[in-house]
């Protein structure tokens, strides 16, 4: 499959720091499943295991925040996630 095929019409890729490790990333939006996918090699799972999402440099209307699941950010070049999982008690 042809690579340049792939690529949506006018999006670019942008580098998107996640836990401290940069990857390039093709989307205008991330998901909080997605983040949690793209910060762990191996995501930790079992029982009551969750993660807290806490991110900086986002766009100028929100350059800071936090995300909960089923939440999405627009994601912008330089972006900083911070994932960390807890667990529920």
């Amino acid at each position: 499959m042809n690579e340049a095929a792939d690529k949506s019409p006018g999006k670019k890729d942008v580098t998107v720091i996640f836990n401290g490790r940069a990857k390039v990333v093709e989307k205008d939006f991330l998901t909080f499943a997605e983040i949690v996918a793209l910060s762990f090699d191996n995501p930790p799972t079992g029982d009551g295991v969750d993660f807290t999402i806490q991110y900086t440099k986002g766009h100028s209307g929100k350059p800071k925040g936090s995300l909960v699941a089923g939440e999405s950010v627009k994601v912008n070049d330089g972006m900083e996630f911070d994932v960390t999982p807890t667990n529920r008690s």
